[in-house]
């Protein structure tokens, strides 16, 4: 028994070993067999988004607001036509339009407010067009209620439209902007477009001209002013406060 003593002793030691060198190489690589890296948020101090499965504690921090979500009239579609015939329906090569939007607010301890923002819609193509790859045109931009804008980010979706000539997408796409504080007035805008000026003042279509029939004037005596009413009162920027963020399945 004594002389295994020390070749048992030196097995324990060899198992120690090993043991360190499997967990220093399990924090080199991380859970899945791939080594860390650290996130641009991250080296700029900002808290860095969970991973798949794990709690994003910046769900919980900051006021219990999120912005609502608009979509102008007139960017929720986009057409592409054969050159030359613009605006004819006979002649668009395909159409995409926006179907269900949703989005998530999420604060962190810097102040800043992250908005996650999913969009999803269907490609088609018309009768001048079929199976093929097309960029769509998204933009999105984040807006403090007749102040400023905050943050307008645009992308190029690429689409394959299939031999059946209609495919989905879904787009989810992240936009850090400082905090709201107590004013709730933030506005996010989607839209099908090239530049922030379609997104946030789109081109109404034109009335057709109306005849203006001149008829004789007629005055009458002028009614004593009313008296003036006091000045309502200032109400807080508050917008409503829309549901969590769901993507289509």
């Amino acid at each position: 028994m004594r002389l295994l003593m020390p070749s048992m002793r030196r097995g324990g030691l060899c198992a120690v070993a090993a043991l360190s060198f499997l967990l220093a190489a399990c924090s080199m690589f991380g859970r899945g067999g791939e080594p860390e890296t650290t996130s641009a948020t991250a080296s700029t101090g900002a808290t860095p988004a969970a991973s798949a499965g794990e709690l994003d504690v910046r769900r919980y921090l900051g006021p219990d607001y999120c912005p609502e979500l608009r979509i102008q009239d007139g960017t929720e579609l986009v057409r592409s036509y054969e050159r030359g015939h613009e605006d004819d329906p006979a002649y668009v090569v395909w159409q995409a339009s926006i179907g269900k939007t949703a989005r998530e607010c999420l604060y962190d301890p810097q102040n800043n407010l992250t908005l996650r923002i999913g969009v999803s819609g269907r490609v088609i193509a018309g009768p001048k067009g079929g199976a093929a790859t097309v960029s769509v045109p998204l933009r999105i931009a984040i807006v403090k209620h007749l102040e400023a804008t905050l943050a307008s980010e645009g992308y190029q979706l690429s689409v394959a439209i299939p031999a059946s000539n209609s495919t989905a997408f879904t787009e989810v796409h992240e936009i850090t902007v400082p905090s709201p504080g107590n004013d709730r007035d933030y506005i996010i805008y989607v839209g099908l477009v090239e530049t922030e000026e379609e997104l946030l003042n789109p081109q109404e279509e034109e009335e057709p001209a109306v005849a203006i029939v001149e008829e004789p004037l007629v005055f009458e005596e002028e009614a004593p002013p009313a008296p003036a009413e006091p000045p309502p009162a200032a109400q807080p920027k508050v917008l409503p406060t829309p549901t969590d963020f769901v993507l289509p399945e």
